[in-house]
């Protein structure tokens, strides 16, 4: 399961006291500069934080950084002081999160206060999380290391929200996938742009695939439904090399199924 989301950079340099009735912060409000320039919207109000939209990204503000002005909430300092800071704290987060992520690593929330998951592994790009309600992938660029540590620009609400609207989404696929598992069936490449074989028979927990160099289990959680229709989660050349290792280690059995352990594709929720 995947969630998308952008890259929060802190911008700590432009505190200043709020007043007693501060500015408004409900998401959507805009907010300005020093010079009455815009912004953008807040996207989210995380506790002591508000997190900004600028020129498509969150930027994550301390709500001491704002006052309250006739056009609405505004920083003290300029749009490019305000983009020049979060240039370099992209740059430091980028060195600090390459300490941070982990495996077992805690993962707060955008305010700080919830832990929403722990680091399971990193895949390139993105971050697998393990999460009570199971594991999602999120693009390594949602990551920032704030004053609590490795943290997310969700907050604890929205990421439930997401994993809900996600698991909702793989208890579809995984419909679909129980539907078009039938002998005969074609299956397909993770990206759709080949056939590996054909559905032979299946069990719950495993499938067997007829492949051009012979028959293969695969395990049933490896399949998912793609644009190209019954898909198991190998490119070709994955799957080329996983039938090559499996034949290996049964070739003292020649009529055995070779029996393959894929990565397991992650749901994916977008």
């Amino acid at each position: 399961m995947a969630l998308a989301a952008g890259a929060p950079a802190m911008a700590q340099d432009a505190a200043a006291a709020a007043p007693a009735d501060g500015p408004n912060f409900a998401p959507g409000t805009v907010v300005y500069d020093s010079a009455g320039a815009e912004i953008g919207p807040i996207s989210s109000d995380a506790g002591d934080n508000v997190v900004v939209t600028l020129n498509g990204n969150p930027v994550t503000l301390p709500k001491n950084a704002f006052t309250k002005t006739d056009k609405g909430p505004a920083i003290t300092i300029t749009l490019a002081q305000l983009t020049a800071a979060v240039g370099q704290a992209a740059a430091a987060n980028e060195q600090a999160l390459a300490a941070a992520l982990v495996p077992g690593a805690d993962i707060h929330g955008a305010n700080g206060t919830a832990v929403l998951g722990k680091v399971k592994l990193v895949q390139g790009d993105n971050v697998v999380v393990t999460t009570p309600t199971g594991d999602v992938k999120l693009a390594k660029s949602a990551f920032f290391v704030s004053q609590a540590g490795l943290a997310t620009n969700f907050t604890a609400e929205q990421f439930a929200s997401a994993m809900q609207q996600a698991n909702t989404a793989a208890a579809a696929d995984d419909a679909a996938v129980a539907a078009a598992l039938q002998p005969g069936a074609d299956v397909h490449s993770l990206n759709g742009t080949a056939v590996l074989g054909k559905v032979k028979s299946f069990d719950d927990q495993n499938v067997v695939v007829t492949a051009a160099t012979g028959d293969v289990s695969l395990p049933r959680s490896a399949f998912l439904m793609s644009s190209a229709g019954l898909s198991a989660g190998y490119t070709v050349e994955q799957f080329a090399s996983a039938i090559g290792q499996g034949a290996s280690e049964s070739a003292a059995a020649p009529d055995a199924t070779a029996e393959v352990e894929p990565a397991t594709p992650e749901k994916s929720a977008n």
